[in-house]
């Protein structure tokens, strides 16, 4: 009996520090994420054709994969260096035009890998093996609005904001003018007896004390009509400063303002976007006619230039066009379109996405993505 007790506390004993050393999931506290073993030679092998060497098919596309005269840099090439580096894949960059030519490169072998802004579609899936999504995208609007003319600035002067205030004015305005001459009426010359000419000095008294502008014709006199006047001038300058700062916003928010706020108010319109590109796919499966240029840079050319009104493309290549270039006339509008993720591409079957994979998710875990988000594309 004593035996058997003590195997029971024994083995109490080991599952409650079990319990305590162990996090959810099975991983300990503050316990740093392993490396990774290096690639074996025989996967390597299989990967690369026998060479040894992965090659990579790129295209410049900012802020992505970028060409820094001595490389290459931008997010998704930092990024997969770093996978390269931990996993001991050594590569070679070959250099295309475009997200067609990199995929054409991977399908037919030319090279091992497709990096950069490729996003990952079912199409794609059906035909190439991706890795992890590298960045979470979607599409967007690019549009560059037109300035507002005067007469739609005065137009905005009458908005529904700007004339709600203006009734609460006018009523506080009438509202002190009575109290105003209620208090004087009895012991001061400036406010006559009479109703209406009273309160309506009453009313003038009001608009130049709580305005500052003070012409001294009409002043209070009795102790609450001072005390009245105290408080109305304190009243004014809150009144006055909000009412500025509403018809200020109200002149100069969405100074550039455009009709275009969705891909609806894109029908009828000249619309640019690139070739072959899951942007392009999209205005097709929508019916949407669009002009498709060669690059983005010619695409945000004729947005830029006005040659055409709208660009559909991936969301944070126009923000950092727009950024970068410091286009204040530009705007990148409407919410996001078939959310998306970039990633590498490969052939189907090639056993080297794996351990890519998991060095993908390393990296996300330990700090290395939020690292490069937040030098690429800031604190958002």
């Amino acid at each position: 009996m004593a035996v058997v007790v003590g195997f029971l506390i024994a083995v109490a004993t080991l599952g409650l520090g079990g319990s305590v050393s162990a996090s959810p999931g099975g991983v300990t506290p503050g316990a740093q994420v392993p490396a990774p073993a290096p690639v074996s030679p025989e996967v390597l092998a299989q990967a690369t054709g026998g060479d040894g060497r992965l090659s990579v098919a790129v295209r410049r596309i900012e802020p992505f994969a970028m060409p820094d005269g001595s490389g290459w840099t931008g997010y998704s090439v930092d990024l997969w260096e770093d996978a390269a580096g931990a996993l001991g894949i050594p590569y070679d960059y070959v250099e295309v035009a475009s997200v067609a030519e990199q995929l054409d490169a991977v399908r037919t072998g030319r090279t091992d890998a497709a990096l950069g802004a490729i996003s990952i579609t079912a199409d794609r899936e059906a035909e190439f093996d991706f890795s992890f999504p590298m960045y979470d995208s979607g599409l967007q609007i690019l549009v560059r609005p037109e300035s507002p003319g005067v007469w739609s600035q005065l137009l905005e002067l009458f908005s529904t904001t700007v004339l709600y205030l203006l009734l609460v004015l006018v009523v506080l305005l009438v509202i002190v003018g009575h109290i105003v001459w209620l208090i004087e009426r009895h012991t001061n010359d400036d406010f006559p007896h009479g109703y209406f000419a009273g309160v309506w000095e009453g009313i003038w008294w009001a608009i130049v004390t709580m305005t500052t502008i003070g012409y001294g014709d009409r002043t209070v006199q009795s102790k609450w009509g001072r005390l009245v006047a105290m408080v109305w001038m304190l009243i004014g300058l809150v009144l006055v400063a909000h009412f500025t700062a509403v018809i200020t916003s109200v002149l100069t928010a969405d100074r550039l303002r455009s009709e275009v706020r969705s891909v609806a108010d894109l029908y009828g319109r000249s619309v640019v976007t690139v070739s072959e590109t899951t942007s392009s796919k999209y205005l097709e499966d929508i019916g949407l006619p669009a002009t498709g240029v060669a690059s983005v840079e010619e695409a945000f050319g004729q947005v830029a230039s006005g040659e055409a009104e709208a660009m559909v493309y991936d969301s944070p290549v126009l923000r950092y066009l727009v950024e970068q270039q410091g286009r204040d006339d530009l705007q990148v509008v409407g919410p996001l379109i078939r959310p998306q993720g970039y990633g590498m591409a490969f052939a189907s079957g090639n056993p080297i996405v794996v351990p890519i994979d998991l060095e993908f998710l390393r990296l996300r875990e330990d700090g290395t993505t939020a690292s490069l988000d937040e030098q690429y594309f800031g604190s958002e």
